[in-house]
């Protein structure tokens, strides 16, 4: 796993689990680097700390995602948006095969944040699938404090193959993404966002991820035949002890009419340059 510009290290904790005989053995705590989640007819794969080129959500088989990502920042800071992998593991857990929590803290700005994501898969077949996450952010400090919430989305829609023709639009906090099978993807929020910021591959995500710390320009479509990106803001102010939940529900589905097709190119230059993250054309 390439790892750069981390600010943090995180040790992940033991948990005891019962054994065969009725002992007592240490399990390694569930590790956010390496999820994975199964339902149905639905796997779901990611790296929550980081951009990964391994993140993926197969429906039925079918390529559905390339990237999902969170970002924070605090009083807006100038240098960068925080990525999770910026912030200390409190502690994570998997339930079960399609449920995993976790929760994180930033160091000396008194935030928690917490991650709960849950995969709904549907029947063999049908070509659809939903994943509900809720985003909790808590002030655990004794001063007031400003924070902003950043969620990045890059569906790829490969239902009908190809991934860089589709279309985008934002209304009653939905984004919704559609291809010329009729496949769609939506991404529902149960709060108005601050800004919703559309862009082809590359220029967003960039903007999220390098030096210095940005805000959306609240440019929600519509967009069309193009490689969608699409980010949403939300800014808060926070008073000591109070908390606030953010509730996110994705939603892909569509009839496969051929096999899919890895992402073409390479995806991403990952290591420490002067300009930051190189965005390059997508993997192979």
């Amino acid at each position: 796993m390439k790892r750069w510009l981390a600010t943090t290290t995180s040790t992940l904790g033991l948990a005891a689990t019962l054994v065969a005989g009725g002992t007592l053995q240490a399990a390694a705590a569930p590790n956010p680097e390496q999820v994975t989640l199964t339902s149905g007819n639905s796997v779901y794969q990611a790296d929550l700390l980081r951009f990964s080129p391994d993140q993926s959500w197969l429906v039925d088989g079918v390529e559905t995602l390339f990237t999902d990502l969170y970002f924070l920042n605090l009083g807006n800071q100038p240098q960068r948006n925080l990525r999770l992998e910026d912030l200390q593991l409190v502690g994570a857990s998997q339930p079960a095969s399609d449920q995993f929590s976790a929760t994180f803290s930033t160091f000396g700005a008194n935030l928690n944040f917490s991650l709960d994501s849950v995969l709904l898969g549907g029947a063999l077949g049908s070509d659809r699938a939903t994943r509900q996450e809720t985003v909790t952010l808590t002030n655990a400090g004794t001063d007031w404090l400003d924070v902003t919430l950043f969620k990045y989305i890059d569906f790829d829609l490969q239902f009908d193959s190809p991934f860089d023709d589709d279309s985008g639009f934002f209304a009653g906090n939905t984004f919704t993404q559609t291809d010329p099978s009729g496949a769609m993807a939506t991404l529902t929020v149960d709060q108005a966002p601050t800004a919703v910021q559309f862009g082809s591959y590359g220029p967003l995500l960039a903007e999220l991820y390098n030096s210095p710390a940005t805000n959306l320009q609240n440019s929600p479509g519509p967009l069309e035949n193009t490689d969608i990106t699409a980010a949403f803001q939300f800014d808060r102010r926070l008073a000591p002890g109070e908390a606030v939940v953010f509730k996110f529900v994705l939603d892909v589905q569509g009839r496969a009419k051929a096999k899919a097709v890895p992402e073409p190119g390479t995806a991403f230059a990952l290591g420490v340059v002067a300009a930051g993250l190189a965005l390059l054309r997508r993997r192979g």
